[in-house]
């Protein structure tokens, strides 16, 4: 089947399908509206003539009763008024000569009570009766244990619905045939239109995937014979993208790899310069121990120096230690202002000899968090020290903390800000990277940043850096809050 021809039929069958409802929709609301302004007609005209016939008798002129009955019928959109009596016969009526009539058991309103309404379809009246019910002002004339009199009838003519129904399906036929014919040139215009915009789109598509953009597609869906070729040219076009694709892998695989073999050469370089100096020191303190100190002042020095070489080369397979074989988390619920509060106090001999000022911003109250201490600790240390690193000159360095509603959750969040010399863009996005490090060989090995990242991935929180050179540095880290957890101060 042909684009345009699916374009006709489809188009003018909801048009068709549309019209046809509303038709229905409306020439049934048109009836129901007429039946209920009949309706309401009759019951406005009983309670009138109710209220009429009740005063008459109130005042003792039963006789007038059939005159206004008369009167009331002159009305030309009124077809009778009658007063019945529970047998069905005709007292009075808007046509005299039904006075005396018997009303057959169908024409009669139901024992018990009578209907709401009653139609004639075929003679378009709507009738309805009111029960005439035996009132203490009635006792004169009537014996109090009778308590129906009789019944009010009341028939009104509506308009002849079929007509009106006629006169809107005319109405809606030449509005549909009106409509038909509109949309006929409609639907030759849009496809006009929409074909030509498509080949359009195809040239466009062709000529971004030759400028050499693989990730252009033709917004065809339809099964008809562009949709086909789109389709067909999406998929060869996907081809070449998955193959250009897997080319750039494996070359920046080889990148990759041959950039982490430098990482690997510069850390073993720095590695062994960490490890070979403080050696070369142990070597000499013990050449010298065995030739014999007898100044005891001397010989303690020389033994704390041996110890803070081993310490230097403990700390340094300590953070291969941790690289290698993270430890589990001991999760517990902790504060973190003296977790900050140590680390700034462990800190405090270096920030003076580099004359660095510290401060810790308050900020209300912080809930707890449900981390492993030592390790959290851990971390803030490695922010801190590469902090006073990137200030060879002094500066200012600025903790705060606060508590942060994310979409995965309330957090704890932590802010070190240094005035140092910030870092390189170029190097900002790999500074979590396992043993990469601006340091010069001998100065660190790239693992600190890289280990505290995974130590802060497993308690489930996020740690991100912000940098400009020659301005600072701010480090964010962020730790889940613990459930139902207490305030600290």
């Amino acid at each position: 089947m042909s684009l345009r021809l699916k374009m006709i039929l489809g188009i003018g069958a909801i048009l068709l399908l549309v019209i046809l409802a509303y038709t229905t929709m409306a020439l049934r609301n048109q009836a129901y509206h007429l039946r209920n302004m009949a309706r309401r007609e009759a019951e406005l005209i009983a309670a009138v003539t109710e209220r009429a016939i009740s005063r008459a008798m109130e005042e003792g002129k039963s006789q007038e009763i059939q005159a206004i009955l008369e009167r009331i019928g002159e009305d030309p959109d009124l077809a009778e008024v009658r007063i019945l009596d529970p047998t069905g016969v005709i007292l009075r009526s808007s046509k005299p000569a039904e006075v005396g009539q018997v009303l057959t058991r169908g024409e009669r309103p139901p024992e018990g009570g009578p209907p709401e309404l009653t139609w004639d379809l075929w003679g378009r009246t709507v009738g309805i009766f009111r029960p005439i019910l035996n009132q203490p002002q009635c006792f004169g004339c009537h014996p109090q244990g009778q308590s129906l009199l009789g019944f009010l009838s009341v028939r009104v003519a509506f308009p002849a619905i079929d007509s009106e129904m006629s006169r809107q399906w005319t109405l809606m036929i030449l509005a549909a045939i009106v409509a038909l014919i509109a949309a006929g040139g409609l639907i030759a215009l849009f496809f006009t239109l929409g074909v030509g915009r498509r080949i359009e789109a195809f040239s466009q598509t062709m000529s971004q995937v030759e400028a050499g953009d693989l990730t252009a597609r033709i917004p065809e869906t339809s099964r008809d014979e562009l949709g086909r070729l789109g389709e067909s040219f999406n998929a060869m076009v996907a081809r070449l993208s998955d193959a250009q694709r897997q080319l750039e892998d494996r070359h920046l695989g080889a990148i990759r790899r041959a950039e982490h073999l430098a990482s690997l050469g510069k850390m073993a370089a720095g590695i062994a310069h960490e490890i070979n100096n403080p050696l070369a020191g142990m070597q000499n303190c013990v050449r010298t121990l065995l030739k014999g100190v007898k100044d005891e002042e001397q010989r303690v020095q020389y033994l704390t120096m041996l110890r803070e070489g081993l310490g230097r080369i403990g700390r340094t397979v300590g953070q291969l230690l941790d690289f290698a074989h993270e430890a589990k988390p001991q999760l517990t619920g902790t504060h973190l202002r003296p977790i900050l509060r140590r680390c700034l106090t462990l800190l405090e001999h270096e920030l003076a000899a580099r004359k660095i000022t510290s401060s810790m911003v308050p900020d209300g109250a912080l809930p707890e968090v449900q981390v492993d201490p030592h390790q959290i600790e851990q971390v803030f240390l490695n922010i801190l020290m590469n902090a006073v690193d990137a200030m060879p000159e002094g500066g200012r360095l600025t903790v705060s903390a606060a508590q942060r509603d994310r979409e995965a959750g309330r957090f704890v969040e932590v802010q070190i800000t240094d005035t140092g010399v910030g870092i390189a863009p170029e190097h900002l996005p790999r500074i979590f990277d396992p043993f990469f490090t601006t340091k010069d060989v001998g100065e660190g090995t790239g693992l600190g940043l890289s280990v505290s990242y995974g130590i802060v991935r497993t308690h489930g929180g996020y740690i991100e850096a912000k940098s400009e050179t020659g301005k600072g540095s701010t480090f964010t880290v962020g730790l889940p809050v613990r459930e139902e957890s207490r305030a600290d101060h």
